[in-house]
């Protein structure tokens, strides 16, 4: 079925005239022969989402599949090895990283309550961010722009549209502010965006060292330090939905609908968001 469907919908959503120029392209590229159908999406989105970063999927040498990118650095797209909860985490290859299929929407039911270790684009191959957006700092630094959010200016990545998009989603939000006073227990205090660490816990660089994620109000919830997590479902369900669906328009996944749950952050990985839209038949 996904061969039948693959690709019509991918054409039908690229050339869409969707908000966001780094979910929709003029040219569909090129489709790779012979790939599995799970392998020939993910190399569509990523090709999709990062122009000119990708350039196709290679067997290598044991006869596994390696992301090649334009620069010839090779990356394990399927290494065929088994993972658990915390090897995906901590040791994923792209396949890992892409198979959990984040749900685009308002919160329903099913996403006030994720199955556990549900937490998809938390699972990271950080190589493959690094060679999109810098190995240091200094690099990320280099390449950010000053985008204003909220009466600050903050830094974020300008690289395959990111700074855009969140400058987008600010000029999405800013006319309604005025109408909904109940917003600012979301977005204030600014949590930040641009920090070079790890996430705690965890030897694994943040998003937030690519200049690629958000903090609102770091009161929210979040799964380390939140001392009630059984009222987190209708957290979840009372989070403005307007302010959702203005940062899912733009490429961002919301760490609220993870089962490690963080509701005040923001990302914006728009191969997932391009991944979710596909398989759900969206076009916009």
């Amino acid at each position: 079925m996904l061969r039948r469907v693959f690709g019509f919908l991918l054409l039908a959503l690229l050339l869409a005239a969707g908000p966001c120029p780094a979910l929709c392209a003029e040219v569909l590229p090129p489709a790779q022969p012979g790939l599995p159908p799970e392998a020939a999406l993910d190399l569509a989105v990523l090709r999709a989402s990062y122009p000119g970063a990708v350039q196709g999927l290679e067997q290598n040498a044991a006869g596994c599949l390696e992301l090649v990118l334009t620069s010839g650095q090779r990356l394990a797209y399927d290494d065929g090895l088994p993972r658990d909860a915390r090897q995906a985490l901590d040791t994923p290859d792209l396949r890992t990283m892409l198979a959990q299929v984040y749900p685009l929407g308002p919160v329903d039911e099913a996403s006030a309550h994720p199955q556990p270790s549900f937490d998809p684009g938390r699972v990271r191959m950080q190589s493959f961010f690094e060679a999109l957006y810098g190995h240091t700092e200094s690099q990320v630094r280099g390449n950010c722009a000053t985008v204003r959010f909220d009466n600050h200016g903050v830094a974020f990545t300008s690289r395959f549209g990111a700074a855009q998009a969140l400058a987008r989603v600010w000029q999405r939000l800013a006319p309604l502010l005025p109408e909904h006073p109940e917003w600012l227990r979301v977005l204030r205090p600014l949590g930040g965006t641009l920090a070079w660490r790890r996430i705690a816990g965890t030897k694994r660089l943040s998003m937030h060292s690519f200049g690629l994620a958000i903090d609102l109000n770091p009161h929210l919830p979040y799964w380390r330090s939140e001392p009630h997590p059984e009222t987190v479902a209708s957290q979840r369900q009372a989070f403005p939905p307007e302010i959702l669906a203005a940062f899912e328009a733009e490429g961002f996944i919301w760490g609220g609908k993870w089962a490690s749950f963080d509701l005040m952050h923001f990302e914006y990985r728009p191969e997932l968001v391009l991944k979710a839209r596909m398989l759900n038949g969206q076009s916009q």
